[in-house]
């Protein structure tokens, strides 16, 4: 192709479309050396979450001089999904709902805070484990460190739960590891 008389590249989408039927996800919380976690496999669903920039525009006797960098944003996740099955691994041996854990109530009233601030409110991390179908090479961690939850809904006739937060983080952590094809 070309444009204004130079070659362009048309380049392919360099993200892959997740199929969250292939993951699963854990809510963790912040015990060590080993954290209380419950994994969640999903059966149909979305998570969505998103990383933002504050970005500053100095102007010089009205015309744009520099740019410098605004306050930090937390990362927004929501969470649509109707769940397969939950395990846990948990001090108690309990395992807690999913509720339990992002609230730190009933089994999950043990759970601390993954935030390193004892003073903050209550938090998890949240883990996304993606492994692609067909003999993939690789698979895909996305963590989402110091999720609070915002809201929780619940469509009972769908069978979906629906959770809307943010993390206080400004981006997520994700990386690639060796394929396992179980989690």
């Amino acid at each position: 192709m070309k444009l204004n008389g130079l070659r362009a590249k048309i380049r392919p989408l360099v993200f892959a479309q997740i199929d969250l039927k292939y993951c699963t996800i854990k809510l963790k919380d912040g015990s060590t050396p080993t954290p209380n976690e419950i994994t969640v496999k999903i059966g149909e669903g979305n998570l969505t979450y998103s990383e933002k920039r504050e970005m500053e525009y100095v102007r010089d006797r009205g015309l744009l001089d520099t740019v410098r960098e605004g306050d930090e944003q937390p990362i927004d996740v929501t969470m649509d999904f109707t769940w397969e099955w939950l395990k846990g691994l948990t001090t108690s041996g309990a395992v807690p709902t999913i509720e339990d854990a992002l609230k730190n109530r009933g089994a999950a009233s043990d759970w601390v805070s993954s935030s390193a601030d004892p003073c903050e409110p209550y938090c998890v991390d949240i883990q996304v484990f993606y492994s692609p179908p067909c003999g993939e090479t690789y698979d895909e961690v996305i963590v989402l460190p110091d999720f609070r939850q915002t809201d929780l809904s619940h469509d009972l006739r769908a069978g979906t739960v629906s959770i809307t937060g943010q993390c206080n983080a400004t981006e997520a952590t994700v990386t690639r590891v060796a394929h396992t094809s179980t989690y």
